[in-house]
């Protein structure tokens, strides 16, 4: 197998936390955001398999990505040199590119871009750091593009053959070009002379800073700010590294209250909160190394996880991966017990709010009761928390995972009874949850039953392919077809004739019955160019255009997909669709059309 082939399989198989180890969670969602922005331009793939592009920042910079001994590289021709937001956009164009099956060209080996990075070294990147200064250089991953290779930047070798007065001279000078390498000496001269509570404020004020304004995102204009945390996130970690732990923790549950209050303000695609996650994962990194007992540490988490809506403790997952003791599980469980039995909601709080949050925290008392090997006593109490929440789907799925499916069918039964008004869409999980015990059992019939009424409550061509994959298997698709049809030109009801072949499905709902204008034309075309009807299609494409009907989206959408299956039998109608078509885009177009 050709080299080529063997880094493309490296490639496809990259998943968003293979890029967030190569290029930390502030490159990756800055990357993320110059993908989404559609910022690079010429996708190619070089000579050895890795790929390249222009990629638009604040001038163009040629970028390449490839892979050495099995370790994802890169390099571009910005300040950042490497594993940059830059490299990280290239990659999530490729992969985009995979996902769309959009064939990547072959780069030449006279491009243009591979003859800037062949050029590159630190000198020409010295020029330009002032303009980057907020992002990171990281020494021990510099490269550059040698005899066609990406080959490392030896900085360590150079450093350790200075003298003490010559590395003291350099990071003076560092020290008063750059502020951000002043401040991080700062620091570690605190931490030296044991300072610690001057740093500590200076975490807490610069997260109270940090946080006071909301970020924002302008996609017509690229405009927006994003809070930089990267310097809280550099004193956390310098503080867990020379032992301060509960220091660590302390600041984190701050930083946990303030980020959220910031993230329910932002509008954004995320960015603050990735700023925010990456300074908790070490919160979640000290807690082990805290004087925190085991089960205060456990609860910790668990608060913080219950507090968070948004996301922002990813960073947990590290901590619950460390096993944690069957008794000390029993003791957080009767811990979360009590809360439970005390449960208050939060003042002017809706109902919908109070059982999500009261569901939030019997999940955790669950896992608990799991962990601390006291399962008997977990269905007991989904049964008592599915009068208190309507939280019948929790119930009814621990019951059929304890193979209880008796019980499990008489309280879907009961809680489609309970919901179906107040909560539908429990009620619709419930029914989903019994036809998928019918399904298990091969009752196909019951299986084609369930779907049916699904067409019925909801016509699509998603619920009619739903239906007639088990309408085949129930062997009743000829008279369940035809029966559907009926229903969308007239009205029909298809239990009304006493031929149909399916039975009752055994659930008996109290709703008002869907009100809808017959026929449905827009579902009976869909139906027709699915089967390749083309003169259904044109039939009921006809009688929309008499009746000047749109149901849904862009009228054009349609007209289109009703192009496309008639072309081969109805060649001139195909073409007076798409014209009709292409008139209304180009009447879109006109100048009076953008005018205020």
């Amino acid at each position: 197998m050709k080299d080529g082939v063997l880094k493309r399989d490296l490639f496809e198989k990259l998943s968003w936390y293979d890029l967030e180890q190569w290029a930390g969670s502030r490159v990756l969602s800055r990357g993320q955001g110059y993908h989404r922005d559609h910022r690079v331009r010429e996708l190619a793939q070089t000579q050895t398999g890795g790929i390249i592009a222009w990629v638009q920042g604040g001038q163009k910079y040629a970028t390449e990505v490839d892979y050495e001994d099995g370790e994802l590289i890169s390099i571009c021709t910005c300040p950042y040199g490497n594993n940059c937001k830059h490299a990280v956009a290239v990659v999530l164009e490729y992969l985009d590119h995979v996902k769309r099956k959009i064939e990547v060209p072959k780069a030449t080996e006279k491009d243009q871009r591979l003859a800037l990075l062949e050029g590159m070294d630190e000198e020409d990147r010295e020029h330009e750091y002032e303009e980057q200064e907020d992002e990171e250089i990281d020494s021990d991953r510099l490269l550059s593009r040698k005899n066609g290779k990406l080959v490392p930047v030896d900085l360590k070798g150079f450093l350790e053959g200075q003298t003490k007065e010559q590395l003291i001279t350099l990071l003076k000078d560092l020290s008063e070009r750059y502020p951000s390498v002043r401040k991080d000496l700062q620091d570690r001269q605190n931490l030296s002379k044991g300072s610690v509570k001057r740093i500590v404020a200076a975490v807490r004020k610069e997260i109270q800073e940090l946080s006071s304004e909301p970020g924002w995102r302008n996609h017509w204009n690229n405009e927006g700010y994003v809070p930089d945390y990267s310097r809280v996130k550099n004193r956390l970690e310098s503080l867990l590294a020379n032992g301060h732990a509960d220091e660590v923790v302390a600041l984190g549950k701050e930083l946990l209250e303030a980020g959220i209050r910031q993230v329910e303000m932002s509008d954004d695609e995320g960015e603050t909160g990735n700023e925010i996650s990456s300074c908790l994962d070490i919160v979640f990194q000290a807690l082990p190394q805290s004087t925190l007992s085991p089960v205060e540490q456990m609860l910790w988490v668990i608060d913080a996880e219950l507090e968070d809506e948004y996301e922002l403790c990813y960073g947990a997952e590290s901590f619950w991966k460390k096993k944690q003791k069957a008794s000390d599980w029993n003791i957080v469980a009767d811990r979360l017990l009590e809360r439970l039995n005390k449960f208050q909601p939060v003042k002017g709080e809706d109902s919908f709010s109070r059982s999500y949050h009261r569901d939030n925290l019997t999940n955790w008392i669950i896992r608990g009761l799991e962990k601390a090997g006291r399962q008997e006593e977990v269905i007991p109490l989904c049964e008592r928390e599915a009068a208190v929440t309507g939280s019948y789907t929790r119930l009814v799925d621990t019951l059929r995972k304890a193979k209880r499916l008796e019980e499990a069918e008489q309280w879907i039964h009961k809680g489609i009874k309970t919901t179906q008004k107040q909560w539908p869409g429990i009620a619709k999980q419930l029914k989903d949850a019994l036809r998928e015990m019918r399904e298990k059992e091969e009752d196909w019939l019951k299986v084609a039953a369930f779907r049916t009424e699904d067409f019925l409550q909801s016509p699509s061509l998603h619920t009619f392919q739903d239906m007639k994959k088990a309408a085949e298997k129930a062997k009743a698709w000829p008279e369940v077809w035809a029966a559907a049809l009926l229903y969308l030109e007239t009205g029909k009801l298809p239990q009304s004739d006493p031929t149909w072949p399916l039975p009752e499905t055994g659930v008996k709902e109290d709703r008002e019955p869907r009100k809808s204008e017959f026929p449905m034309i827009d579902v009976l075309i869909d139906i027709a160019i699915e089967e390749k009807r083309p003169d259904e299609v044109l039939r009921w494409y006809d009688q929309r255009k008499s009746k000047k009907q749109i149901f849904w989206g862009w009228d054009g959408y349609q007209e289109d997909q009703v192009a496309d299956a008639v072309a081969d039998h109805y060649p001139d109608r195909a073409v007076a669709i798409w014209k009709n078509v292409a008139e209304k885009q180009v009447a879109l177009t006109k100048p009076k059309a953008y005018e205020a």
